[in-house]
């Protein structure tokens, strides 16, 4: 009985905050948590609509034992709603550049051929094409100013190719209005 009436509570807290309108605001500040990059992540808007913005990230990357990477998206934002719930959400698409540079010792970074890891030695950079796929949350206003964003980013390497092609990971950013 006390396990269903605290998961009751915590639902009704939750769609309570939950039920917020989105709202417009300019400038995103904060961290993301990835499988290969994280570090911090800085979005703008531009445009009076607000479904237009950029996105620069700088990494500490997890990728052959460490290195860095920066990201540079151009995105498009679009509200919706999940029907049972109202819950309101934003979807975003978006493309972009990276570069990433890793100073390694010895053997480290490496691409696969035929199922076989070529290490490309010391000190390698990196560059290529990214797309991402988000959706955010915008944390009601009255509580917290903060947006939380979960994102798929597939990229590709034209510059030293590595072994992955994916990154997922979710982000918390303050916002700006």
């Amino acid at each position: 009985m006390k396990k269903k009436f605290l998961l009751f509570f915590f639902a009704a807290g939750f769609f309570c905050c939950a039920s917020a309108h989105t709202s417009i605001y300019y400038s995103g500040f904060g961290l993301r948590v990835g499988k290969f990059n994280s570090g911090l992540s800085f979005k703008h808007f531009y445009g009076s609509d607000n479904t237009t913005a950029i996105q620069v990230d700088a990494y500490v990357t997890h990728m052959a034992d460490g290195g860095y990477t920066v990201k540079g998206f151009y995105l498009r934002q679009i509200p919706f709603k999940i029907p049972i719930v109202q819950l309101p959400l934003d979807f975003i698409y978006g493309g972009g550049l990276h570069a990433g540079y890793f100073p390694m010792e010895d053997r480290g970074y490496y691409k696969l051929r035929n199922g076989d890891a070529i290490f490309y030695g010391k000190n390698v950079i990196v560059g290529g094409i990214d797309a991402t796929v988000q959706v955010e949350y915008q944390v009601n206003q009255k509580l917290a100013p903060l947006t939380i964003t979960l994102d798929c980013v597939p990229f590709y390497e034209f510059l030293n190719e590595g072994p992955e092609h994916v990154d997922f990971g979710i982000s918390l950013r303050y916002r700006f209005k």
